[in-house]
């Protein structure tokens, strides 16, 4: 496709420079894309040290590449955004501290949480410790940089954009997640349904003219609810290739420590024919229903959820960044960190949007009669197309029951929350654990949100305590 390239690349700033997820990809990107490489990176990070690191690592970049984008940073995000086209939130305070802090606690009363950080106490409470700023920054792109686009990648993304929504309406903005990252995705679905030998890319123009994938719901609570290949419904297809791989993890039982990908396919598999519709972020949507959480009578198969281990998340996130340290200073080769790299989410939608590509991508944003039977309103992910004018949502299916209900439940829980984290309000926010999908006894839903309160009072605003 010709690229329909403005004379200039956009100014993209990046608020959480040293992102474990986000930091390196957004480099990558910036070196590697015809139409992002003339334009400008500010990083931004409030640790100088990590500043400094990803600094040196994009100058590193930029001389391999021949890349010629102006490349800048500041601890202070306000030095850099003035007249920013994006910009791109992927912050996160004592990421593993406080999740793991989230888990130990709300555990103690029955809730476990295989992720922690998007439903559930750890992602109630992520959202009272994460959109104070979220909408700080907001007013700051309000004022500095009033046509830019702000795009949030911290999760849990599907609240925080509703808060963006909900209380920066003047600022455009909309939120994302890295697991529905097209044409990825669509690769990946085309192989499990037996279309395609291989996940590869690119997909055939034919292939892709003839699939009809409808993944819908909220953020990490979404479900594949259409299939069809040429015509023909591919879901019993897709049925018999996740019953091999959940009979693979008996012949392999995955390790223990990993929450997130601990016995997926089976919990996968039950999910599957009880909706009708298949759980597509199955290291999260296990942990948005009550089934597995190891309550009730009759034993939970193949096992309760394993809970997450701030500790393992932590050493993968240090030694992630020790490769990181290293390729900025020289000791790795930065051939190889081309070699390894590959475009992310963010900057995959920036490009396309600022490019004129017509690229269509999975974004959280409002409905607006794209699901129609679901609210305009209902802050959704969805498949989209993007230009400078923002996210248009494709048309969809309605939701299935069962699918249906679980996502209004889903979507009281981040409305409430979002409104607790502005108000600061007690009520509100045992209101919004009380209508959590998982936390099932009031009494402990109390008991939960005085402990978390007491234990993360440091960063949480002091409105909170008064």
């Amino acid at each position: 496709m010709e690229i329909v390239s403005m004379n200039k690349g956009p100014k993209i700033v990046v608020i959480g420079a040293g992102s474990f997820f986000f930091g390196r990809a957004v480099v990558y990107n910036m070196a590697q894309s015809p139409v992002l490489r003339t334009g400008t990176l500010a990083l931004v990070d409030t640790d100088p040290a990590v500043l400094n690191t990803m600094m040196n690592l994009a100058g590193r970049a930029k001389t391999h590449s021949g890349a010629p984008f102006e490349l800048t940073g500041s601890v202070n995000r306000r030095d850099v955004m003035k007249d920013a086209d994006f910009v791109i939130t992927s912050f996160s305070f004592r990421n593993t501290h406080y999740r793991g802090t989230d888990v130990r606690i709300s555990r103690k009363y029955g809730v476990t949480m295989c992720s922690g950080d998007t439903i559930g106490p750890g992602g109630i409470f992520r959202t009272l410790r994460e959109l104070p700023e979220i909408l700080r920054i907001a007013r700051d792109v309000q004022e500095l940089a009033p046509e830019a686009w702000m795009i949030n990648f911290v999760n849990p993304t599907a609240a925080l954009g509703l808060g963006l929504m909900r209380h920066a309406p003047g600022v455009k903005s909309f939120a994302l997640c890295d697991d529905l990252h097209d044409p990825y995705k669509r690769a990946e679905y085309l192989f499990r349904c037996g279309i395609t030998e291989k996940p590869d890319l690119p997909i055939s123009p034919e292939h892709d003219a003839k699939f009809d994938l409808q993944i819908l719901g909220v953020n990490h609570c979404n479900f594949v609810v259409k299939c069809d290949y040429d015509g023909v419904s591919r879901m019993p297809e897709l049925r018999q290739w996740v019953a091999k791989q959940a009979a693979k993890e008996f012949e392999e039982p995955p390790k223990r420590h990993d929450s997130k990908q601990h016995y997926n396919y089976n919990y996968a598999l039950q999910l599957f024919d009880l909706y009708g519709a298949y759980p597509n972020a199955l290291g999260h949507v296990k942990e948005y229903v009550p089934f597995f959480q190891g309550s009730g009578v009759s034993p939970v198969e193949p096992e309760p959820l394993a809970a997450f281990d701030g500790f393992r998340r932590a050493t993968e996130m240090a030694e992630q960044w020790k490769e990181t340290a290293a390729f900025a200073d020289g000791r790795l080769p930065i051939a190889d960190f081309f070699a390894k790299g590959k475009g992310d989410h963010a900057t995959d939608i920036v490009e396309s949007m600022w490019g004129g590509l017509g690229k269509k991508f999975y974004v959280n944003t409002a409905n607006r009669g794209a699901v129609p039977n679901m609210p305009d309103d209902a802050f959704l992910e969805l498949r989209s197309e993007l230009d400078m004018n923002g996210p248009r949502p494709l048309p969809a299916v309605p939701l299935p029951h069962g699918v249906l209900g679980l996502t209004q439940q889903v979507l009281d829980t981040h409305e409430l929350t979002v409104e607790a984290a502005v108000s600061c309000d007690c009520r509100i926010l045992l209101r919004a654990l009380a209508c959590d999908p998982i936390v099932n006894n009031l009494g402990d839903a109390k008991r939960i949100m005085e402990e978390l309160l007491d234990a993360e009072r440091d960063h949480l605003p002091a409105k909170w305590f008064n």
